[in-house]
């Protein structure tokens, strides 16, 4: 990661990134969203959850070793004024394997930072991940479309968090070597953890919408401002 001058702009490095978006109950992601913020919904009642791993090679904010990142987020309607992003996300729980990312992430993003995690497996070759932290393990994920036609995108994305009960909304950009997906196949298996809130994730195989993978071991940016109050 570089710092650019603006101090409003910071810019991330990663060389591995995988995004699957799963199908769930309206009511399980309505109970965790703040008023003003409503969950998208692909069919009546149905909404949808988003788990991101990132892999950052060492470097990031010009001293952090390599690290890996846990992202869960709510797809919500966008803020059209700003922009009409690929998604928007209401994060609603981050970890990593680097407590001094986490602080930063809390302080500087108003991300809700889990805490640190015990373990992130991450098989580049094969595209798949495993998760866990003191409690268990969180997840694993995978790639369920081997058929990979990797484009180079840039696509725009808005972030919504919440702290101290005021919502924030970020910009994000990712550079990268890309392809999305929307074949059925078996993604991985999640387990009911305190990681995901208050959702109920464990009882059923989970539903995959979407997936969008990152070229693995090519050097992607994630382009993220300062997160600004929702007004």
């Amino acid at each position: 990661m570089t710092k650019r001058e603006n101090i409003d702009l910071l810019v991330w490095n990663f060389d591995f990134a995988l995004s699957t978006f799963y199908e769930i109950e309206s009511w399980q992601v309505e109970k965790l969203l703040p008023p003003r913020i409503i969950p998208m919904e692909v069919t009546p009642g149905v909404a949808l959850i988003n788990i991101t791993v990132f892999n950052f090679p060492e470097g990031g904010l010009g001293k952090l070793p390599e690290f890996q990142e846990l992202i869960l987020s709510i797809i919500v309607l966008p803020d059209l004024s700003r922009d009409v992003p690929k998604f928007a996300m209401y994060v609603i729980s981050l970890s990593s394997t680097c407590q001094e990312h986490l602080d930063h992430s809390s302080d500087y993003y108003k991300l809700p930072s889990f805490k640190k995690l015990s373990f992130g497996n991450i098989d580049k070759k094969n595209i798949n991940v495993e998760f866990g932290d003191s409690d268990g393990k969180i997840l694993t994920m995978q790639n369920c479309n081997p058929q990979a036609n990797y484009r180079n995108e840039k696509r725009y994305f808005q972030a919504f968090t919440t702290k101290n009960e005021v919502i924030y909304v970020a910009d994000i950009y990712i550079r990268a070597k890309l392809f999305d997906h929307q074949q059925s196949g078996y993604t991985g298996k999640l387990f009911n953890h305190p990681f995901f809130k208050q959702l109920e994730v464990e009882d059923t195989e989970p539903v995959s919408y979407l997936q969008m993978i990152a070229a693995p071991n090519v050097l992607g940016q994630q382009i993220y401002y300062r997160p600004k109050k929702f007004i």
